[in-house]
C-alpha cells in the first residue's frame, strides 16, 4: 500500500510546538509502521494551493494511481483575500522546474510558478476575469486566487474523481476580530474580508465520503487549535491526527491495492 500527504504550510509549521511531531509526520509514521509507503509533500509552493496538486498530477509529476490513499489539507492559499501587489507576484511569477523529487525533497527552497499558466489551461480563460473585492489592504484592492464559482463548479469536481482514496481536511473558520499570533509577523492583521474563507470552506461539506471538517469548531476550539485563525497548535495537530486515524481505520477500501503501479 502507498499514501501520499499534500499540504499547505499548515502541514509543516508547528513554531508553537516545533519539539513535537505535526500531524503529518505522526501519520507518515503511523503508516510506515502498519508497512504503508509514505510519501510527504508539505508547503512545496510558495504558494501552495489545490490547484498546484492538480497541476502536478495533470503534469504527471504525481501519479494518483499509485496511491491507495491521498490526504491533501490545502484551500486557504486560493481562498484568502490578497491586495493586487500579492496577487500579481503568486499569479505571474516566473516558472521554476517541478519534479516529484522536487516535491517531496524540497523543503528550503519552495518552487515559485506561474500560476496563471495553468490557470487558463484549467479553467478556461473566460473563468479568470471575475471582479475583485470591494474591500482595501494597505491602499489595495483584493482578489482571491480563484473565484467561489471556479472552486464549486470545477476545482470540487476534479477532486470527486479520487473520492475513494481522497481524505480531505476542510479549512476552519476566521474568528471575527482575532488574529493570535499573526499580528507578530503583521501588526496590521489580515485583510477585513479574510473571511470570504469560510464560503469556500462551506462549499466543500458533504462532498467527499472521507472529509475532516474543520468548519465544525467554534470559536472557542479555533482559538485554542490554531495559533493564528489558520495554523495549528498542537491541540489542533492531535485533532486532525485522531480524525485521520478514525477514517483510515473505519474505512476498508484502505485494504485495496491500486489500480495501477505509477514510476514514480
Amino acid at each position: 500500500m502507498n499514501a501520499l500527504i499534500f499540504t499547505d504550510s499548515r502541514g509543516e509549521h508547528k513554531q508553537s510546538f516545533f519539539r513535537k511531531k505535526i500531524f503529518t509526520e505522526k501519520i507518515c509514521k503511523y503508516f510506515e509502521e502498519k508497512n504503508i509507503s509514505c510519501d510527504i509533500m508539505l508547503c512545496p509552493f510558495k504558494w501552495t494551493t489545490t490547484i498546484d496538486f492538480i497541476q502536478c498530477i495533470e503534469e504527471k509529476h504525481i501519479n494518483p494511481d499509485k496511491y491507495n490513499i491521498i490526504i491533501l489539507f490545502t484551500g486557504v492559499v486560493e481562498y484568502s483575500p490578497r491586495p493586487l501587489s500579492n496577487f500579481n507576484e503568486a499569479y505571474y511569477k516566473n516558472n521554476e522546474r517541478m519534479s516529484f523529487n522536487r516535491l517531496i525533497l524540497n523543503r528550503s527552497h519552495k518552487i515559485a510558478n506561474n500560476k496563471r499558466n495553468f490557470f487558463m489551461k484549467f479553467f478556461d480563460e473566460n473563468n479568470l476575469n471575475f471582479k475583485n473585492y470591494d474591500i482595501q489592504y494597505k491602499g489595495e484592492n483584493t482578489r482571491s486566487l480563484i473565484s467561489i464559482n471556479m472552486h464549486e463548479k470545477v476545482v470540487i469536481p476534479y477532486l470527486q474523481k479520487y473520492n475513494e482514496k481522497l481524505i480531505f481536511i476542510n479549512s476552519n473558520k476566521i474568528v471575527k476580530d482575532w488574529e493570535g499570533d499573526y499580528l507578530k509577523a503583521n501588526p496590521i492583521g489580515r485583510p477585513k474580508n479574510i473571511n470570504i474563507i469560510n464560503e469556500f470552506a462551506s462549499i466543500n461539506r458533504n462532498k467527499f465520503t472521507n472529509f475532516v471538517d474543520l468548519l465544525s469548531w467554534d470559536e472557542n476550539d479555533i482559538k485554542k487549535y490554531t495559533i493564528d485563525n489558520m495554523h495549528l497548535t498542537y491541540d489542533g495537530s492531535e485533532y486532525i491526527f485522531k480524525e485521520i486515524i478514525k477514517i483510515f481505520e473505519n474505512s476498508p477500501f484502505y485494504n485495496k491495492e491500486p489500480t495501477t503501479q505509477g514510476n514514480n
